[in-house]
């Protein structure tokens, strides 16, 4: 049975997304979850660091729980499309 948890990350976390620390936090919270599957909204994203990006999308990579993004501005898009390019 698939669960479900919606966030709002700039509400979650900040509108300015910088430190790579606090992407790995918001990761083992995830990971202790009992949700399997999480839909992260991107709504109201100012900025965000490479560093924080870098270290989402491994954490990302690294989880069991299934992990969509959804409402990503274009300079958030940019970023991992960016960063992706590191992890080929």
């Amino acid at each position: 049975m698939i669960n479900e948890h919606l966030i709002y990350i700039s509400d979650k976390l900040d509108s300015h997304l910088g430190m790579n620390f606090v992407a790995k936090e918001f990761f083992d919270e995830i990971n202790s979850s009992d949700f399997n599957r999480f839909v992260v909204d991107f709504s109201n994203v100012k900025f965000m660091s490479r560093s924080f990006t870098q270290e989402y999308l491994f954490q990302k990579f690294e989880t069991d729980k299934e992990i969509v993004e959804i409402n990503v501005p274009a300079h958030v898009k940019k970023m991992f499309d960016v960063v992706s390019k590191d992890f080929e």
